[in-house]
């Protein structure tokens, strides 16, 4: 697997989930962190999606 086959979008929304499940579990805050969780999953999801596309 190849990372630099991400686009830039992609990558944006790892960092977003990161984010906010930080802010999330830092401030004790169950619907930031949720959310979070949820931005992991959608950014991993697109990211294996992404890295298994051949392109001829």
């Amino acid at each position: 697997m190849n990372s630099l086959k991400l686009n830039s979008g992609t990558i944006a929304l790892l960092v977003v989930a990161l984010l906010v499940g930080g802010v999330g579990f830092f401030t004790e805050n169950n619907g930031f962190l949720i959310a979070g969780v949820i931005f992991l999953v959608v950014g991993l999801i697109t990211a294996v999606n992404e890295l298994r596309k051949t392109n001829p």
